[in-house]
């Protein structure tokens, strides 16, 4: 996983900068603006078999995520899995009229989308399957 690189598949409404590269992954910390709002900080946590990845989310949201490289048919798929809390007074008021889970999700659908293209992959569509309601839960 090269960090430093975040910032070429991810979409430009999610302003990225890395904050901490160390020589392997684990300890790697990135911040999240999306939108160019309030941060949010991902820290590589733990690496299993070069098959999955935890993250560690802190700022306006709290918890953990897991990313997962699998083949299927032939194929690579990757998943991603989060735990959300969100921390930020101001994104839980928002949370009351807008749904943070499917902006999210449609957040998500452009990084992966944009990873595929990255990595040059012509079936973009296998790449991204998750619910939108097990995204974020809000905590008050």
């Amino acid at each position: 996983m090269d960090f430093s690189n975040y910032s070429a598949w991810w979409p430009s409404s999610l302003k990225i900068k890395a904050l901490h590269l160390p020589e392997g992954i684990i300890g790697s910390r990135i911040e999240v603006r999306p939108y160019g709002g309030q941060a949010f900080y991902c820290e590589a946590s733990d690496m299993n078999a070069q098959t999955e990845l935890t993250m560690t989310y802190s700022g306006i949201y709290s918890g953990t995520g897991k990313w997962t490289i699998s083949e299927v048919i032939g194929q690579t798929r990757i998943t991603y899995e989060i735990n959300l809390t969100i921390e930020s007074t101001l994104i839980r008021l928002l949370s009351s009229v807008l749904s943070v889970a499917s902006i999210h999700s449609r957040l998500m659908e452009k990084v992966l989308s944009g990873l595929a293209q990255y990595l040059g992959q012509m079936d973009k569509r296998t790449l991204y399957r998750h619910s939108p309601d097990d995204i974020i839960k809000n905590r008050v």
